[in-house]
């Protein structure tokens, strides 16, 4: 695993809606890797292994994270903006966050005040002092439409645990590309196609024109899921997930139950693996990929996270390369003979 890219993912700025210049980033990592790389006017990159294969695996972990965006420079310079994906207003007054301005990145902070001080805190409600002395000032740095994210980076913790914003989802984004690269050295001879979608955490957008050009044979989506074993959490819900449990199959009414079953004979004794269980919407890409062309057969594949949707997630790195390495033995494989028929 290259650290250096997973850090490069988790530092740069992709609010939805914005993730053309992270998108780059990945192009030119994957360059050495990949057979061929597609983009499409939605701003996806869709890395492929063996483009000629009449089998195509369709991977696909979302590249936005969520953010806010200007929407109002008040007179006095205060600025005003609204979400971009599900943010938790009460975890930003007095914090730091970046405005990506036409010239550059500003520092700001989000004010704190009595006023601020709940829990059921709604984004109109924040201001960001950038330190500009009026309206006319602040538009020397930013403008409406600008992109805004917490100031916070990477960082290693203890037992190999790891703190950054924006895991959801580009955590994952690693894992599929580095699904890919290990699958390659493997001598993989399906069609992969690991794409990193755009605006999963706004419209879902990316996921649904993915599958609909790529026409996979199946469709994995790999995100984040809630864990269950920090203060406030309740396994009941869903079920036990823990961090360090390794890669997390969704017991869902979209997911394709044959291809859970070949995931877990991949993971063998050496790979460890938890499960979940949700019916309905995942809330994931694997919702708008399954709706695409005749219907395709799809199944979610998680990474264990705690305190998703605020400026600082943490997950396990032991869970990263456990997700890595389950994926490079499923599409080492899955073929054209594999029976997915769920009446079989």
């Amino acid at each position: 695993m290259s650290k250096e890219f997973l850090y490069t993912l988790l530092n740069s700025m992709s609010v939805s809606g914005h993730e053309i210049p992270l998108q780059k980033k990945v192009i030119e990592e994957m360059k050495p890797y990949c057979d061929e790389i597609r983009t499409d006017y939605t701003g996806n990159v869709i890395s492929i292994l063996n483009p000629d294969a009449p089998f195509k695996v369709l991977l696909a972990a979302h590249i936005d994270e969520i953010g806010m965006i200007v929407t109002h420079i008040q007179d006095d310079g205060l600025i005003r903006a609204g979400k971009a994906g599900g943010i938790r207003a009460s975890t930003y007054p007095g914090h730091q966050v970046m405005i990506y301005g036409e010239n550059g990145p500003v520092c700001g902070t989000v004010v704190y005040s009595k006023d601020v001080d709940k829990a059921e805190l709604k984004v109109n409600e924040l201001y960001i002092d950038i330190g500009a002395k009026d309206a006319a000032d602040a538009r020397k740095y930013v403008r409406q439409g600008d992109p805004i994210h917490p100031n916070t980076q990477a960082q290693e913790m203890c037992n190999g645990f790891l703190s950054a914003r924006g895991i959801d989802d580009r955590g994952c984004a690693y894992i599929i590309l580095e699904a890919l690269k290990r699958a390659k050295e493997r001598g993989c001879q399906i069609g992969v196609y690991a794409v990193t979608t755009v605006g999963e955490e706004t419209t879902g957008r990316g996921a649904y024109w993915a599958g609909s050009r790529v026409k996979p044979d199946v469709a994995i989506a790999v995100d984040v899921t809630y864990a269950s074993d920090y203060p406030g959490t309740d396994p009941k819900e869903s079920g036990m997930v823990k961090l360090g449990g390794g890669p997390v199959l969704c017991n869902s009414s979209i997911g394709n139950r044959k291809v859970q079953e070949l995931m877990k004979q991949c993971a063998g004794q050496e790979v460890p693996w938890q499960v979940e269980s949700y019916m309905g919407s995942t809330y994931t890409d694997a919702d708008q990929m399954h709706k695409t062309g005749l219907g395709t057969v799809t199944a979610l594949v998680s990474l264990p996270l705690r305190y998703m949707h605020c400026p600082s997630e943490v997950c396990s790195m032991a869970d990263v390369e456990a997700s890595i390495e389950l994926l490079a033995r499923f599409l080492c494989s899955i073929n054209g003979e594999t029976d997915l028929d769920p009446f079989h």
